[in-house]
């Protein structure tokens, strides 16, 4: 029950918000939502809950989405983490001018099938890196995605999706700042947690080549 505006705690409203999340997690693991909010609204709209403030956090989400990994595909999705961390760090060697860093699913250890590997870049010339793909003959497609960066500042960032190999990758072109002011992440509204190429270069020659990582740290 919601009392005074504020979002029910008892065991009904826990219960929706567990099979809320539950459902939005097998929808982003299937590519049937994009993005957390998208796949918390169609699960609500799913189960039939009409209050949007009564959500599962993105955490919650989070969650359900390892447990759901870890319960039926746990061989696989060590593998897959595995490989796609190794495209990634061939990728941030050959992008090294721009201070690589590897963001998302990839670098937590929670890539899905269609999951591209997210590399934040650090250039106040979008250009820079432009040229560095087309004189490799790199094909991308140019995209944005907005982030806060305060409590009520944000900022709007390039985006080249492309493929390296039989990868996919997303590049996203942040102000040079960013490089040690990282943007909030939707995860969890905290800076983005990061892989430098160094750090993980450590952790593919170490035997959790593939395990989850939830606390990196540069």
């Amino acid at each position: 029950m919601r009392r005074n505006g504020r979002q029910d705690s008892g065991p009904t409203g826990d219960r929706q918000r567990d099979e809320i999340a539950q459902i939005a997690a097998r929808m982003l693991i299937d590519g049937e939502a994009d993005d957390f909010g998208s796949a918390k609204r169609k699960a609500a709209a799913q189960v039939g809950a009409h209050d949007q403030r009564n959500l599962p956090d993105n955490l919650q989400v989070q969650t359900a989405v390892i447990e759901h990994q870890r319960l039926f595909e746990a061989e696989e999705i060590v593998g897959r983490t595995r490989v796609l961390r190794e495209a990634a760090l061939a990728a941030m060697r050959f992008l090294a001018e721009f201070e690589p860093r590897l963001v998302g699913p990839v670098m937590h250890g929670t890539p899905f099938a269609h999951s591209p590997v997210t590399l934040h870049l650090f250039s106040d010339e979008l250009e820079r890196v432009i040229r560095k793909l087309l004189n490799q003959r790199i094909p991308y497609h140019l995209d944005e995605q907005t982030r806060r960066v305060g409590r009520r500042d944000s900022e709007t960032y390039a985006v080249l999706e492309t493929a390296m190999g039989d990868v996919d990758f997303e590049l996203v072109v942040m102000p040079a700042v960013r490089l040690h002011h990282p943007p909030l992440s939707p995860l969890d509204g905290a800076p983005y947690r990061r892989l430098d190429a160094a750090t993980l270069a450590e952790i593919l020659a170490s035997p959790h080549a593939g395990d989850l990582l939830l606390s990196p740290g540069r």
